[in-house]
């Protein structure tokens, strides 16, 4: 390629100047052989957060466990950090009452929530093996990390095609876990986590659509005789009795019911779904003249638009020309008051001797008189 260089020898000896110039990271295997021959041998955790908008909850992380064997996934909600403790005594309570087996490994990584002398002691009592990774290496938690950044990716998804708020983050993500839990892995040949967990076939046919619009069923015992038999509410999850799991826009509650029409179809967020979910005759019965001027002799025929409908033009009577009017909200409170007593001012007596005591009145009476009389005659 070039003429006049010498031979090159490659030197034997590495210089240390060479290292610390060069030295590139160690390169890791596209695809490890899990070391797990049963479940609960090896549980790999993870936390993700924090999030700017807390969830309806009021949550701003999560922490989640998966299982190396089965490739389970379990979710939990948090506030802080420092309930990773708990949680894990919680979920290590569950997993192996479950099962019937015992933790044996669990692998996180250099976190404060994981290295804390309390999560040690614990381990080291229930004789847990806690691996704790390397410092810069979340390839050595792979499993975990992959897992979180597919559900924060299902996440993101889930909440822009309903056009929900990021206060949904927490429902989304307990969503996409129970989704993944039953959905085909690369670690399993022909079963999905939740049949690997549970050695039974899971069933997929509840499976709706995240954030949609639907009608939750009112119990008799909730509603008089002629209330609406059902209300709107957004799918938001579900539930482990075949319950779904709704959110009430409108008193912001959070309930669970199997009595539910789905209309997958259409979200909250869409003009269309809102006004279809108002009864017809509220619509009409609405106040559509709240923005009118008071004008002298006409009032404002400009086209009104409510609720997206087009309002007709309304023409002032011309016999009435000559008045002068003004809108509901134009007088307060204490303006309708005054206006009430200038009212009773001039009103017309109320009895005979009320009568009798006006000199108006009785000017009045008499010109009456005069006029019978003379019609007698």
């Amino acid at each position: 390629m070039v003429t006049g260089l010498s031979s090159i020898v490659i030197p034997k000896k590495v210089y240390d100047n060479f290292l610390i110039s060069k030295q590139p990271e160690t390169s890791f295997s596209s695809y490890t052989i899990s070391k797990a021959n049963d479940v609960l041998h090896i549980i790999y955790s993870n936390v993700c957060g924090p999030f700017d908008v807390p969830s309806l909850g009021g949550n701003k992380y999560f922490v989640s466990f998966v299982d190396d064997f089965s490739r389970k996934l379990w979710l939990y909600l948090i506030k802080v950090k420092s309930e990773v403790f708990n949680t894990f005594k919680g979920f290590k309570a569950l997993v192996e009452k479950q099962s019937r087996k015992c933790i044996k490994t669990l692998r996180t990584d250099e976190g404060g929530e994981f290295t804390s002398s309390e999560l040690e002691d614990f381990c080291k009592e229930h004789e847990v093996v806690h691996e704790v990774t390397a410092p810069y290496t979340p390839q050595h938690n792979g499993i975990v990390e992959r897992r979180n950044r597919t559900i924060l990716n299902m996440v993101r998804c889930m909440l822009k095609q309903k056009n929900l708020p990021h206060s949904f983050l927490g429902e989304a993500a307990m969503t996409a876990a129970h989704v993944l839990n039953r959905c085909p892995t690369k670690r399993l040949n022909s079963m999905v986590p939740e049949e690997a967990w549970s050695g039974s076939k899971p069933s997929v046919k509840h499976f709706r659509i995240f954030g949609s619009l639907c009608y939750r069923h009112v119990p008799d015992q909730k509603r008089k005789k002629l209330d609406d038999k059902s209300e709107p509410m957004i799918f938001v999850g579900y539930n482990s009795t075949s319950s779904y799991k709704l959110y009430n826009p409108k008193t912001k509650e959070v309930l669970f019911s199997r009595d539910v029409y789905f209309d997958e179809s259409k979200s909250w967020s869409e003009p269309q779904a809102i006004t279809e979910t108002i009864p017809r005759l509220q619509l009409d019965w609405e106040e559509i003249d709240s923005r009118k001027e008071a004008t002298h002799g006409t009032l404002n025929t400009e086209q009104q638009i409510v609720n997206n409908r087009p309002r007709r033009n309304k023409n002032f009577p011309s016999r009435l020309s000559d008045y002068q009017f003004y809108p509901d909200n134009a007088i307060s409170v204490d303006g309708e008051l005054v206006l009430h007593l200038s009212l009773m001012a001039v009103a017309e007596p109320i009895d005979l001797d009320e009568a009798i005591a006006s000199e108006v009145w009785r000017s009045a009476m008499e010109e009456e008189l005069r006029s019978i009389e003379k019609n007698q005659t």
